[in-house]
């Protein structure tokens, strides 16, 4: 036999373990997508519906989904053995490709955008954002020792390891001294529907968690102070069932998740407590916010304050309702309406519409897991109740920093007692309705930043500080 005719039969028996390798190397980076997971929801405060016997793993036995990656590995493995050469990682890459789009699509995606906001980039961003707020913290440590950097950071680590441990044994008395009250009242519906299932969730810090001061707000007054941290770390998170099973989070291979949260503090006498928690994304706005170490540094407050002292300064006289001074017939825009009447009465100027709206949507996403009393220092009750609680009491609709882009003036009624003003507020940020037993998203989407339009019908009815009241929110209509 000729040295050539040698060397072609060798060919395939030489190109066989290449194959093999590349085989494998698919093979392993599907391994690495089944194992790969986003940050987690949440942890203590999260709700039943991150998990499912039949979706993540757990002491029953795997069904579902377990039983089609199995199949579905079986194949690709029976593939590697029977076929050969250019055929073997073509069939193999193909299925890989769909496998990874079918399941884990939504992951990857998730997974990408989370490394995106964890790269070089965002964290030069947090830590530009860190040092800014740390040199206004000096400011505010020289009247109060609690806001000094190395204070907050050293009590939200406190915090969020005591925190996890009294969520982890369900101790609701040890929560009350560490979260505010309107925060856990949602908290301990969740654990009242966990209770009704036979589960506990159970989470177990893994470490020190890393904790970044990204946000300070000292208003004065009657108003919270509140600080801002960014928290990272790693813990066990799963549900024991009433036969000491471990349900896994849906999606996930093993017990360990990893967490990016923004924790707001508020006071309570001499420490802090916990009264809001955003999932990465979701606080992301608060890298943005306005840093006020004193009561006077927040230039934009300011601003607002003097305009609505000066409209109202420039009111309609006590005694003289604004029917008498207005042009009930007036045939136009509301807008050019209301410019005409503002020269009457400086209350209906559009820029305090403006002031009255941007007012009221940042008390409107306090309240979502806080404090309500701003909302409702804005609005009639009812008003606020439907802000909060559009479809009921069974869910709650999250707002995430959202900002005003745009108000458009649709309606004025100078002769109703009291006179209103319907407005449509255009508003951009995170806004999802969420079931509030077990956290589950209802409607929206809680990782994407939308447009969204509020109509609000306000009314002149309120104090001198804030003279527009929210008295109804209505839905707008769809422009064609």
């Amino acid at each position: 036999m000729s040295r050539r005719r040698r060397r072609d039969n060798r060919r395939p028996d030489a190109r066989r373990p290449r194959s093999r390798r590349i085989a494998l190397a698919v093979l392993l980076a599907i391994a690495l997508v089944l194992i790969l997971a986003p940050v987690a929801l949440a942890t203590a405060g999260g709700g039943s519906s991150g998990f499912s016997p039949s979706g993540g793993g757990g002491g029953g036995g795997g069904g579902g989904k377990g039983f089609a990656l199995y199949f579905i590995v079986r194949l690709i493995l029976d593939l590697v053995l029977f076929t050969h050469g250019v055929v073997r990682i073509i069939v193999i890459g193909l299925i890989a490709a769909a496998i990874a789009y079918y399941f884990f699509g939504s992951r990857i995606k998730a997974w990408a955008q989370d490394k995106q906001r964890s790269g070089r980039a965002n964290r030069k961003r947090v830590a530009q954002r860190q040092r800014k707020v740390e040199l206004a913290a000096a400011e505010a440590a020289e009247d109060d020792p609690a806001f000094a950097p190395d204070a907050v950071r050293a009590e939200a680590a406190r915090l969020f390891v005591q925190i996890q441990a009294a969520w982890d044994s369900g101790n609701r008395i040890r929560l009350r001294a560490l979260v505010a009250p309107e925060l856990l009242d949602e908290w301990e519906r969740r654990l009242d529907d966990f209770a009704r299932r036979g589960w506990r969730n159970r989470v177990e810090p893994i470490g020190e968690p890393k904790v970044e001061y990204v946000g300070l707000t000292r208003r004065g007054g009657s108003e919270p102070d509140r600080v801002v941290v960014r928290i990272e770390a790693r813990l066990r998170d799963y549900v024991e069932d009433r036969s000491g099973h471990h349900i896994k989070r849906d999606g996930k291979m093993g017990e360990t998740t990893r967490i990016r949260e923004f924790w707001t503090l508020g006071r309570r006498g001499s420490h802090w407590i916990l009264v809001s928690i955003e999932q990465g994304a979701e606080g992301e706005h608060s890298l943005q916010d306005t840093v006020a170490p004193t009561p006077w540094s927040d230039e934009q407050a300011l601003r607002d304050q003097a305009l609505v002292e000066g409209a109202v300064a420039d009111a309609v006289p006590d005694g003289t309702s604004v029917a008498e001074v207005a042009d009930l017939d007036y045939q136009g825009e509301a807008r050019a309406a209301a410019l005409d009447l503002s020269l009457a009465d400086g209350r209906f100027a559009p820029a305090l519409l403006e002031v009255a709206a941007r007012r009221a949507v940042a008390a409107w996403a306090d309240a979502v897991d806080g404090n309500d009393r701003a909302l409702l220092a804005l609005a009639r009750t009812d008003a606020a109740y439907a802000l909060l609680h559009p479809e009921g009491s069974r869910t709650r609709l999250v707002v995430r920093g959202p900002q005003v882009r745009h108000i458009r003036i649709v309606a004025l009624d100078a002769a109703a007692e009291p006179p209103t003003m319907t407005i449509d507020v255009e508003l951009a940020g995170r806004r999802y309705l969420e079931d509030r037993d077990t956290a589950a998203v209802v409607s929206g989407n809680a990782s994407r930043v939308t447009t969204f339009t509020e109509r609000w019908t306000l009314a002149l009815e309120g104090p001198d500080e804030q003279p527009w009241q929210i008295a109804e929110v209505g839905t707008p209509p769809v422009r064609v």
